[in-house]
């Protein structure tokens, strides 16, 4: 199993290094890893990048997209509100750009020799997010993915491996291996399997208030899944215990959401809120050791959310510790 933590080349994240990729690998030595999983900014310029150290690139991810997608363009305005707006989110409006960014990023996963690449499959509207009542189902969300993977990823077999991730919202979330299998069959790239995100998956179950609970909740998935389990190749390494947030009435955060003239306050709710959910905290508990010997992955990328290269190290070395490293 290969140890990564997850890098995006963000300003923020590349100034802990000094724009320095020599520092990288440094940190990669001396924090007893791998490697790293990237989060690749598409205008960034992958030649600084040793190709060497990036096992995995996480492809970007459009949470409200299937609207857009399937033309209801008035829709989608209805809800960013502004044809300006639109474009700003998708690049354009019309789904061939999803295709063609989509698309670039592939050939640069390439060209930077990844081994895998991470994309989700799912779906949410902003207020669906508080009110966790969604308008399209697990079936529909998978069902378009398909469509936009066959779209953009061609049927060659020397490709770095697809790796499909869970969210708790509509489309893969692990609670149903026939969509499992749907996905594996239905997508035409060759070199395929899942990533399974273990706070994502926690999600699911807003009752969980303890690592162990989390740890029998995802047992009993995994045995669930049957033999579909076998696609899943990579695991995100991370912690949340959900009962205390999930299970409040979010109407009133939600209306406060609404209500909200200025979009950074809007936004600022919004991101709030998510991260009481999924705050991508380092999972510190040794039953994760339980974790990962379930699910056996070829990659554990700890993708946590540091502030600085000194909770990052911080981060990754709580994760070593509660899985036995160090």
């Amino acid at each position: 199993m290969k140890k990564l933590f997850h890098l995006s080349t963000v300003p923020r994240q590349l100034e802990w290094f000094e724009n320095n990729w020599s520092d990288i690998e440094a940190f990669i030595l001396k924090n007893n890893m791998d490697g790293i999983e990237l989060g690749l900014t598409v205008d960034y310029d992958i030649s600084q990048i040793p190709a060497d150290i990036v096992e995995g690139v996480h492809l970007s991810f459009y949470p409200m997209w299937l609207d857009f997608w399937k033309g209801d363009l008035e829709k989608v305005k209805s809800v960013l509100g502004s044809q300006e707006a639109v474009e700003q989110y998708y690049g354009g409006y019309d789904k061939k750009v999803m295709i063609d960014s989509y698309k670039l990023q592939y050939q640069r996963a390439k060209a930077l020799g990844a081994k895998y690449m991470v994309f989700h499959i799912s779906h949410v509207l902003i207020e669906d997010s508080f009110t966790f009542k969604y308008q399209y189902s697990d079936e529909e969300v998978v069902q378009a993915s398909i469509e936009l993977i066959n779209e953009v990823f061609e049927e060659e077999s020397d490709g770095p491996l697809l790796l499909l991730e869970n969210l708790w919202w509509p489309g893969l979330t692990y609670l149903r291996a026939d969509l499992v299998e749907q996905l594996m069959t239905a997508i035409n790239y060759p070199n395929k399997g899942c990533l399974l995100d273990v706070s994502h998956l926690i999600l699911t179950n807003p009752k969980i208030a303890t690592e162990q609970q989390a740890f029998e909740y995802i047992k009993k998935v995994m045995e669930d899944l049957g033999e579909t389990q076998k696609y899943i190749k990579g695991v995100h390494l991370n912690k949340t215990l959900p009962k205390y947030y999930m299970q409040r009435d979010h109407l009133y955060t939600l209306q406060k959401y609404q209500s909200a003239r200025d979009k950074h306050i809007k936004n600022r709710i919004l991101k709030t809120h998510i991260q009481q959910m999924d705050g991508h905290q380092p999972f510190d508990h040794e039953v994760v050791q339980d974790i990962i010997a379930l699910i056996n992955p070829e990659f554990c990328v700890y993708e946590t959310a540091p502030q600085s290269k000194h909770e990052l190290s911080y981060f990754i070395k709580k994760q070593n510790i509660a899985l036995g490293f160090i």
